[in-house]
């Protein structure tokens, strides 16, 4: 599952013309007919995208992307050097750009500008775009995989090795002891309690009588001496030898700090804005995906993960394509699956799986998200932490201010 074909160090900044006639220009001559099928089948219409004042028009014609000269078109978008810089590097998706407001354009253009970027990685990166019916899920003998199956740390490796590569997606029972989970509960009301609004560090959400709550408080891995210790426990440790790949406890969300990061989530009952819930999305949709995926994510539960609580929901087999995101919003053909963990299970889930939480009926969910990250081929540099850390602490403000405007 090490689906790295980039560097995350490569600092280098190229413009316009100088990467449609370089990079551009042999990644259309290998992935360049598959990519323009892509995009038929996306149904996207001509986007022009303006960098420093160089224009290039994405279309399709006939069966081929291009040409990249052709006329500028009505929808457009315009993005600085660095913007540009770190799309095609996949530093930041089309939605990372957009959701941090590093783009200028109308909102159809804007709306385009997003449905175009999973057909820019199956040009520059050949990971193509989700063809309904190319995904098969089976099991070890060749049969239908059953996809409701629920596993402990003592099962045979190779049954959980198969089983997470085919379906992007664990279900582990009884993972903690009691004395372990209330030293986590202890904890997580504590990290929630002391979350300020606009500190940096928090999202926030809104019940429907008005209460204004912590749901997410990042950096919960620094809070929980807890965490820390179990995560360098063999029962935690074993879940990131089980692919193979060399994963080690680090951040998981799709930015690569190299050391341990979590998050505290709670979803109250009647939250009626914010980001205590989650729609369709993969963890690496705000980029990286080819610096860093694929990361694997646990969700400790101190609370169930049900229809009360609120739960988990996967398309199995979805790590194994290029879903955009649109095609995830009208439905996959792939199997939806909720997963039903109880207090003291964890779920596990790929960094390219399409997931979602769903909102709680009667009672409130408390969930602790950590993981573990592939091993990095150089240390990250102190500035560009913060930074990450910087944007993934505004999201749930931007959110909210967007919700407020629509």
């Amino acid at each position: 599952m090490d689906r790295r074909t980039r560097s995350s160090y490569a600092g280098e900044s190229t413009g316009l013309a100088a990467f449609l006639a370089g990079e551009w220009h042999h990644k259309l001559e290998r992935h360049g007919a598959r990519a323009a099928a892509d995009a038929g089948r996306l149904g996207l219409a001509p986007l022009t995208i303006e960098v420093e004042g160089e224009r290039w028009t994405l279309s399709v014609d006939g069966q081929a992307l291009g040409p990249h000269a052709a006329a500028p078109v009505d929808a457009r978008v315009r993005l600085d050097q660095e913007a540009f810089d770190d799309l095609v590097s996949n530093r930041k998706t089309a939605m990372g750009l957009l959701m941090h407001r590093r783009v200028q354009g109308e909102g159809p253009a804007l709306a385009l500008f997003n449905q175009w970027d999973p057909v820019l990685r199956s040009v520059l990166d050949g990971w193509h775009v989700y063809e309904p019916g190319s995904i098969a899920l089976r099991a070890r003998d060749g049969t239908a995989l059953d996809l409701q199956q629920a596993f402990t740390l003592d099962d045979e490796r190779d049954a959980l090795a198969h089983f997470f590569a085919e379906a992007g997606f664990l279900l582990l029972k009884n993972v903690f002891t009691q004395a372990e989970l209330a030293q986590f509960d202890e904890e997580f009301a504590a990290a929630v309690a002391a979350a300020e609004q606009g500190d940096g560090e928090s999202w926030w959400a809104r019940t429907g009588s008005g209460e204004d709550y912590a749901c997410r408080v990042l950096n919960f891995a620094r809070r929980s001496p807890t965490l820390q210790r179990l995560m360098q426990d063999e029962r935690l440790l074993s879940i990131g030898r089980i692919l193979g790949d060399g994963h080690v406890p680090g951040d998981s969300f799709g930015e690569h700090f190299g050391d341990l990061s979590a998050e505290a989530l709670v979803k109250k009952v009647d939250s009626v804005q914010g980001l205590a819930c989650l729609p369709w999305h993969k963890d690496c949709e705000r980029g990286g995906h080819t610096l860093y995926c694929c990361g694997i994510t646990i969700g400790i539960c101190l609370t169930p993960a049900d229809a009360a609580h609120g739960g988990l929901d996967v398309y199995a087999g979805s790590h194994r394509a290029n879903v955009a995101s649109m095609q995830a919003r009208a439905g996959l053909d792939l199997p939806q699956v909720s997963l039903q963990a109880g207090r003291g299970d964890i779920t596990v889930h790929l960094s390219c799986l399409q997931h979602r939480s769903t909102h709680p009926t009667t009672a409130e969910r408390r969930v602790i998200y950590t993981g573990f990250t592939l091993p990095d081929k150089a240390p990250h540099g102190a500035r560009d932490r913060r930074r990450l850390e910087q944007e993934r602490g505004v999201i749930g403000e931007l959110a909210g201010a967007a919700e407020r405007q629509g």
